[in-house]
């Protein structure tokens, strides 16, 4: 049995995250518990990680498929006693109603706990759990109200409720996480993270029923599902340097798992002007290099490293944050700040893009054959001003991309794009 339940709401921004995170801190005082994050988000796991002590794993019914997503939840679930899924945006929301949460406890047949923000609202609350319980039909078990007024405004919210135990509140707190463009601050930017998550831990547990929470989680039915024998091919003199410091930051748990079953990881900062000798492959992830753009452009010995590495063609990939350290330059409000210069493209910023993205690699690469399709994601503020790259890896179906729909620029082993790539929805794997 794999107990499990997904923790929901009616749109963004209704406390989800600090709700979820929240939850699993209280019951790892007593179960082994893992969270999951619906959807591709790299901020949210941050906050599960550490209310819980285990990373967090994304399902992405979009760029991992339907196996995959089976796959990752049974792996990711078997050694602990419960998972606790946290949705993305609304129920029905996402690319479509095919890739949102609704669908994912659809096909997982993982019951669903509403959080809803009533802050503004009293009775209607009753409303608006029909509505998303009737609409698709959604296994909506529970529901917990969050930033509760009083017991008078709590007695309003639940009076009406048919169909979904209420489970309990939260109380309307002064404490808030800030956010920016992507989403919370991460945890690698926010020290009061934990004091956050500890915070609204000791509300869930005076005024929320943590034990129906788990009889919820213990009825979600086995998943029949064969795993797959993994076999890790690790050898230990290749070892892969991964950038990860609060500029670098976003990595799906699942890309740096399969990244271990063949090397050594030794993690390095930019911004700390570190490098990693004798590494095999490199790989710079996404965050927030514009914060920290006067560290990264004197960080000299790391850029030199790097360049001496793409030079020896040795396998890299700078994914959005990775790609901005990689360019010639990144100009802010503050300026222009010159940086690696491996590929010879500026950045600077212009409005968000965002969405789910499907591309086909035009050349062959360590991504896959010529004519492979891949999906991902890109989700960035920042936009290339100019380009005077004309190699590329990937050609967009839809999406913008470095340049009119390409993206993937390389140098020789070297590859960097705004496109976000899951590793589970890679058929045949990365082969490097």
């Amino acid at each position: 049995m794999l107990p499990r339940v997904i923790i929901s709401s009616d749109r963004s921004s209704s406390g989800k995250t600090l709700v979820s995170s929240a939850i699993m801190w209280s019951l790892s005082k007593k179960l082994r518990v893992r969270g999951f994050k619906a959807g591709p988000d790299y901020i949210d796991p941050g906050y599960h990680r550490i209310a819980t002590g285990r990373p967090s794993i994304n399902l992405d019914l979009f760029m991992m498929g339907k196996e995959g997503v089976l796959r990752s939840l049974a792996k990711y679930s078997r050694d602990v006693d419960i998972s606790i899924i946290e949705g993305v945006m609304g129920l029905y929301d996402g690319h479509g109603i095919e890739y949102s949460t609704f669908k994912l406890s659809e096909f997982t047949k993982t019951p669903i706990i509403l959080v809803l923000d009533c802050s503004a609202m009293g009775s209607t609350a009753a409303a608006i759990i029909h509505g998303l319980k009737s609409y698709g039909g959604a296994d909506i078990r529970g529901v917990i109200f969050n930033k509760i007024g009083s017991e008078t405004h709590y007695s309003y919210c639940k009076e009406n409720v048919r169909d979904v135990k209420v489970l309990g509140y939260i109380p309307r707190i002064s404490f808030t996480v800030p956010s920016r463009h992507l989403g919370l601050f991460t945890v690698e930017t926010y020290n009061q993270a934990i004091d956050a998550i500890r915070l609204i831990s000791e509300q869930v547990e005076s005024h929320v029923d943590l034990d129906e929470v788990v009889d919820i989680a213990s009825s979600a039915p086995d998943i029949d599902f064969m795993e797959e024998n993994e076999e890790e091919n690790r050898n230990p003199n290749k070892v892969a340097a991964i950038a990860y410091d609060s500029a670098f930051s976003f990595y799906y748990q699942e890309n740096l798992d399969q990244i271990a079953k063949k090397y050594t990881i030794k993690l390095f900062s930019p911004i700390n002007n570190e490098k990693v000798d004798g590494a095999s492959l490199i790989y710079l992830g996404g965050g927030y290099p514009e914060l920290f753009v006067k560290e990264l452009s004197q960080s000299q010995v790391t850029m030199k490293w790097i360049s001496n590495e793409v030079s020896r063609g040795t396998p890299l990939i700078a994914e959005c944050g990775g790609l901005m350290y990689l360019s010639s330059y990144i100009k802010t409000k503050e300026g222009s700040f010159p940086m690696a210069k491996i590929y010879d493209i500026g950045i600077s910023f212009d409005k968000l893009t965002l969405g789910y993205r499907i591309a086909e690699t035009i050349q062959d690469s360590f991504f896959g054959v010529k004519g492979t399709l891949i999906r991902g994601h890109e989700f960035h503020t920042s936009s290339p001003e100019y380009v005077k790259e004309n190699n590329f890896v990937f050609k967009y179906k839809n999406g913008r991309g470095i340049l009119d729909g390409l993206d993937g620029a390389r140098v020789n082993n070297s590859i960097a794009s705004y496109l976000h790539v899951h590793f589970n929805g890679l058929r045949r794997g990365l082969s490097f």
